[in-house]
């Protein structure tokens, strides 16, 4: 019986961590990695490759449609990546494991100008080690993950990641 309820609590704490919380419990890691190239053809019908991106700080973003706190953050990303995008900052947006449909009807409900592509099977994800959505993972200029962030990041939270990273990156 001990077994089952153990069996049954974890699938549950499993399924939870598929879609993450609000911006009130922001979970903001410093972390080390390389950033797993990311290319292919968008939700929007354009192609992205890694040289897209490179030598840029980059924003990466997994979200996905039937995820609540990804809506609630969706408005902030675009914020943000108006305001550092003349900054040398690019932003790219995962489509975790959604319909390519609902996608597309997303990015124009909220006026998405970033790239995204669509992660349906969930390799991009495994390459990032993703827990759920949203996740935001933060890298360098020399292609190295610095930060991550775990459930949804408001404007002033990643513009102060974002601020950081441009102050240490400047000679």
């Amino acid at each position: 019986m001990r077994l089952r309820i153990l069996l049954v609590a974890l699938g549950l704490l499993s399924f939870g961590s598929s879609c993450q919380g609000s911006s009130d419990g922001l979970g903001l890691v410093r972390v080390d990695r390389p950033l797993p190239a990311l290319a292919g053809e968008t939700v929007q019908g354009a192609e992205i490759a890694p040289a897209d991106y490179a030598g840029h700080v980059t924003v990466v973003n997994f979200w996905a449609t039937w995820c609540g706190p990804c809506r609630q953050e969706q408005p902030a990303l675009q914020q943000v990546w108006t305001q550092y995008r003349d900054r040398g900052v690019e932003f790219v947006g995962v489509d975790y494991r959604d319909d390519t449909a609902a996608a597309g009807a997303w990015i124009d409900e909220f006026g998405v100008t970033y790239p995204s592509v669509a992660d349906a099977p969930g390799g991009w994800a495994d390459d990032f080690a993703l827990r759920g959505a949203p996740t935001t993972f933060i890298a360098d200029a020399t292609g190295r993950i610095r930060y991550l962030i775990t459930g949804a990041v408001g404007a002033d939270e990643l513009s102060s990641v974002l601020d950081g990273m441009l102050t240490t990156a400047s000679p």
